[in-house]
């Protein structure tokens, strides 16, 4: 596993505050789950018209972190 920077994931997300990145990190997520899950909390996931597909591990987790910021 390889251990994601602070400066790495905001580059991505943009400013995170203490406890999302905590959250973040904790999921042990890699640079390209938070991608995905960025493509898919944005809605520009290259995956259109695939229909509805299951997420698992940190990218779910990180997807949930993305849509609680954003509500």
């Amino acid at each position: 596993m390889s251990h994601v920077t602070r400066a790495a994931a905001e580059d991505m997300l943009g400013v995170l505050d203490d406890n999302d990145f905590a959250a973040i990190e904790a999921t042990g997520a890699s640079l390209a789950d938070i991608a995905e899950a960025k493509s898919l909390a944005d809605g520009t996931s290259d995956i259109a018209g695939q229909g509805e597909r299951v997420l698992t591990g940190p990218t779910k987790e990180v997807l949930t972190i993305l849509s609680a910021r954003n509500a």
